[in-house]
C-alpha cells in the first residue's frame, strides 16, 4: 500500500513521464530506396501517435528524393498506389531531419544512443545536438533500418559492431537516460546485434530477421508502380510495412501480439524469421506506451505483400527488370549492367568457396554452404565477413550460403583463423 507521500510521488512520475524516439536510417542508394522511405513513414507514424517532434531524433539520408530516378521528386512511397495522395513526404519528415549527409556515421550514432552530447557536438559542430536525454520514468522507441551482417550493421562506410551497440546502450542505462527502451531493427541477421544486451537493462528488441537469415523487401518490380509510373526499385521492407500496417489497424496491440501476428504473416512467404530478445516481459505492454496511439483517421488501407525479394538478391532483381522494361535503345546498356552484376556474384561465390577450401577442405566447404552451424563464434564470423568486404571487395549483406560457410568455420571457442587473403581474392 502506498503512503500518501509515496502515492503522490507515483502519480507525479506517471504525469510527467514522456515518450521519446529515434529513427535511424543509414543508406541512400536507389536500390536501397526502402531505407529512406520506411524511415520517413515511421517518423510520420510516431508524430501521428502523439510523440512530440522535439522528442524524436531523426537521422536519415535525403538523396533518394532528389535522384533523377525518382519519378516524383520530393516524394517517397512505401507501397504501390493509383495516385500520389499516399506519399509520406507530404507529412513533413524531411523538414525535421536532425542528422543527414556526413553526419550519418558510427561516431554520431553511438553518441546519440549513449547520450554523449559533448562527443556529438564535437563531431557535428552543432551547439546543442539532439541526443538521448530521456529520464528514468520515460519510454524510448528506436527504429533502425540499414544493411547488416553477423554481429555488425553498416553505417555509411563504417561498421558498427554488436559490442559497440551494447556498450552505448549500457552507457545510457548507467546514466539513467530512460525507463524502458524498445528497439525495432530492420537489417539482415539483425538478431546478432543484441547478443550482449542484458535483459536487466530494461531493453526489449524486435528484429526483422534472426541471427541466421536475410530480410526481404516488399513491392519490388513489377509491383513498384505509383500513379502509373514505375520506380525500378523496392518500395518497402517486408517486416516494416507489415508491422506498420498492423499497428495502424490495431493501435492498442501489445508488443507480444504484434510480434506473433506479424511473424506468422511473414513465415509462410519466406524463411525470414522475425526475432525478439532482451526483457521479454515487455511483450505484455501496449506498444502505444512507446509509439503513442495511432488515430483511426490515419491510413488503414490494407496493402499486404507484393513481389518480395531477399536483400542480397535485390541488385540482380532490379537489373533484370531494368532490362525487361528497356526499349531497344536502352536494352544493350541494361543487359550489360545485368551481366556485370551476375559476374560479380559469381566472383564472390568462387572467393567464398576458396576461403572454405583453404580453411576446411573441398567436400566440407561444399556441405557447409548448404547447412548452417547452430553454435559458432560471432566474433570470428564478423572478422571473416569483414575480411571478405575489405580484402575482396564483397558487399553487405552477404547471402545465406556465405554466412552458412563462415559459421561452419567459426565453431564455438575458436579464434579467427589466419587467412592469406591474396590467395583468396581474385
Amino acid at each position: 500500500m502506498y503512503t500518501l507521500f509515496g502515492l503522490f510521488g507515483f502519480l507525479l512520475a506517471v504525469a510527467t513521464a514522456e515518450k521519446y524516439a529515434m529513427v535511424l536510417s543509414t543508406d541512400n542508394d536507389w536500390e536501397t530506396y526502402y531505407i529512406s522511405s520506411e524511415s520517413c513513414r515511421v517518423y510520420d507514424t510516431l508524430v501521428k501517435g502523439g510523440i512530440k517532434p522535439e522528442n524524436i531524433i531523426l537521422l536519415t539520408r535525403t538523396d533518394v528524393v532528389k535522384k533523377q530516378e525518382n519519378p516524383f521528386p520530393g516524394m517517397v512511397f512505401t507501397d504501390p498506389a493509383p495516385d500520389t495522395s499516399g506519399d509520406w513526404a507530404q507529412y513533413g519528415c524531411f523538414d525535421h531531419i536532425d542528422y543527414s549527409g556526413k553526419d550519418v556515421n558510427k561516431e554520431i550514432i553511438l553518441g546519440i544512443i549513449s547520450g554523449d552530447v559533448d562527443a556529438v557536438a564535437k563531431a557535428t559542430g552543432k551547439e546543442n545536438p539532439k541526443v538521448l536525454s530521456a529520464g528514468p520514468e520515460d519510454t524510448v522507441f528506436t527504429y533502425f533500418i540499414g544493411n547488416g551482417g553477423a554481429g555488425y550493421i553498416s553505417i555509411g562506410i563504417d561498421m558498427l559492431s554488436n559490442k559497440e551497440l551494447s556498450d552505448a546502450i549500457k552507457s545510457a542505462y548507467d546514466k539513467k537516460l530512460y525507463g524502458k527502451w524498445v528497439w525495432f531493427m530492420e537489417a539482415c541477421f539483425a538478431g546478432s546485434m543484441f547478443y550482449s544486451v542484458s535483459e536487466d537493462w530494461n531493453v526489449y528488441a524486435m528484429t526483422a530477421s534472426d541471427t541466421h537469415h536475410m530480410s526481404y523487401m516488399n513491392w519490388c518490380p513489377p509491383y513498384d508502380v505509383v500513379a502509373e509510373k514505375s520506380f525500378g526499385t523496392c518500395l518497402a521492407g517486408l517486416w516494416d510495412n507489415l508491422f506498420l500496417e498492423y499497428l495502424q489497424q490495431h493501435p492498442t496491440t501489445t508488443i507480444g501480439e504484434l510480434y506473433k501476428d506479424v511473424k506468422a504473416a511473414i513465415k509462410p512467404k519466406t524463411d525470414q524469421n522475425v526475432y525478439e530478445c532482451g526483457d521479454l516481459s515487455f511483450k505484455d505492454l501496449p506498444l502505444s506506451d512507446f509509439v503513442g496511439v495511432i488515430p483511426a483517421s490515419y491510413s488503414t488501407r490494407k496493402v499486404g505483400i507484393g513481389s518480395i525479394v531477399s536483400v542480397d538478391a535485390v541488385p540482380r532483381h532490379l537489373a533484370m527488370w531494368e532490362a525487361i522494361r528497356a526499349d531497344k535503345n536502352e536494352l544493350k546498356n541494361a543487359m550489360n549492367e545485368y551481366e556485370r552484376i551476375v559476374k560479380a556474384e559469381a566472383k564472390k561465390e568462387v572467393e567464398v568457396m576458396r576461403l572454405g577450401v583453404a580453411l576446411m577442405n573441398e567436400k566440407g566447404a561444399a556441405i557447409a554452404m548448404r547447412v548452417s552451424a547452430e553454435s559458432y563464434s560471432i566474433d570470428c564470423v564478423r572478422d571473416l565477413s569483414l575480411g571478405l568486404v575489405k580484402k575482396c571487395g564483397h558487399s553487405i549483406p552477404m547471402n545465406e550460403k556465405t554466412m552458412n560457410l563462415l559459421r561452419s568455420i567459426c565453431l564455438p571457442g575458436l579464434s579467427t583463423p589466419e587467412v592469406n587473403w591474396s590467395d583468396i581474392c581474385m
